[in-house]
């Protein structure tokens, strides 16, 4: 209260000083920061929202999730799930009543309308909690209001109005990205946190490198024909040097796809890492040509994704030939007591692709609310192309349900056929279900 009251005094003095020269006191402008609002799943709708917006996803340390346009922001939290969506406030209407609440109060506000910002346009199913204005000096602008405000802290304070809206100052601080997430680099924040879409730890955002890492494998020979293991290294792409110190993501240094090449046989295998840096499997694998699709995020680098082609020893046959006749298959399988009905919503290539799978219990029919965490994860999907030449490997967003129904989003590069193998976790079993679809042309 006291440093409330020496800033009333300060400005006060400012303004009689000012009258005393002719001149006009100094006008307090806070500049528009963000809107705030509460949705049923915050992961699931950032995708939505940074569509919408053309915009970046964010972390806002002590304020939340959302998307960044240029320094406007849309913010996202968790919706109660007992609050009713009656009495919803209009944006428009909230932004124009604070206006007119803070301009009474002498300060300005740019720009004066929400429609005159990068993020006027409404989310679905969204409530709005608020909306919040950023000050150069919150401090100053606190004494200026005369307002108590309902809380308040270093870097923010909330005023109540008399139609109950919510209106925030904030402290302005922005701040560059330094940090991202490794398997959503769009999410970034100047600090520290996990991302909202797949909760993964964000990493410090590396230099921007030139080249792609490399991957050297040698096959470990097994008698009659086949192989017994791979040893693999990978390469700086700059310097060519080895690779030692990598960066967990889904609980995992490397997540390695192993697909033969007329795409009967698949399988998701994890290498162990040695002391060196190097990375060592133990797993059997029949003659034939082989297609290897490597995930896996070096220190100081971005998560990479390749593919090797390998032949075991004892194949004679012919050289990565014609590809194989893919047919699209229906789109419901059974597999070790689950029923998995795969849903593609209007597949197109070169854009997002949500791709749903609706699970249930094969013998009871009941939808299946077990399914257990899977690497960290509700579920994984790889999907490769006919020719082998393009490979997604997609893990579902929002949070990390039990089911029935998980959702990935993913890209196909072009269109084409696709093999996809989504995998679930259920009563310590890992279910792997393939399944075919056609991408059109657009």
């Amino acid at each position: 209260m006291l440093n409330s009251l020496h800033i009333g005094i300060g400005l006060g003095l400012v303004a009689a000083l000012a009258a005393l020269s002719g001149q006009a006191p100094p006008a307090l402008t806070l500049r528009f920061h963000h809107l705030h609002y509460h949705v049923p799943d915050p992961g699931a709708a950032l995708g939505d929202a940074a569509d919408a917006f053309k915009g970046t996803r964010v972390i806002l340390q002590g304020l939340g999730v959302g998307v960044r346009v240029d320094r406007q922001y849309v913010l996202l939290d968790r919706m109660d799930p007992d609050t009713s969506s009656s009495g919803r406030a209009n944006p428009a209407d909230a932004y124009a009543e604070a206006v007119r609440w803070l301009t009474a109060r002498g300060v300005h506000v740019a720009p004066p309308s929400l429609a005159d910002t990068a993020v006027a346009r409404t989310i679905p199913d969204a409530m709005l909690a608020h909306v919040a204005f950023a000050a150069d000096d919150l401090r100053t602008v606190m004494a200026a209001l005369g307002t108590t405000p309902v809380s308040v802290n270093d870097d923010r304070a909330w005023f109540r109005l008399r139609s109950g809206a919510t209106v925030e100052i904030v402290r302005d601080t922005d701040r560059p990205d330094a940090f991202w997430c490794p398997m959503h680099p769009g999410v970034r924040s100047p600090g520290h946190g996990k991302c909202p879409v797949c909760f993964m730890a964000l990493v410090p955002i590396p230099p921007p490198r030139l080249g792609e890492y490399k991957i050297d494998v040698t096959l470990v020979p097994r008698a009659g024909g086949g192989a017994s293991g791979l040893d693999i290294a990978v390469r700086d792409p700059e310097t060519g040097d080895p690779v030692t110190q990598f960066i967990d993501v889904h609980e995992r240094s490397f997540h390695l796809f192993i697909l033969s090449r007329d795409l009967t046989q698949f399988a998701h295998v994890h290498p162990e890492r040695t002391a060196d840096g190097r990375f060592v499997l133990r797993h059997d694998i029949a003659v034939g040509e082989y297609v290897l699709v490597a995930d896996f995020l070096p220190a100081g680098g971005t998560s990479q994704l390749l593919q090797r082609a390998i032949t075991t020893p004892g194949y004679t046959g012919p050289l990565f030939g014609p590809a194989p006749e893919l047919v699209v298959s229906g789109s419901e399988q059974m597999v070790d007591g689950l029923r998995i009905v795969m849903d593609a919503v209007a597949p197109a290539p070169r854009r997002e692709t949500a791709v749903r799978f609706h699970l249930s219990d094969a013998s009871t029919g009941l939808p299946a609310t077990d399914l257990e965490p899977y690497l960290g994860a509700a579920g994984h999907l790889l999907a490769v192309n006919q020719d082998l030449t393009a490979a997604m490997h997609a893990h579902p967003e929002g949070v990390v349900t039990g089911g029935p129904l998980v959702t990935f989003t993913t890209v196909f590069p072009a269109p084409g056929r696709y093999k996809m193998w989504a995998q679930f976790q259920r009563r310590g079993v890992v279910v792997t279900a393939p399944f075919v679809i056609e991408v059109p042309q657009p």
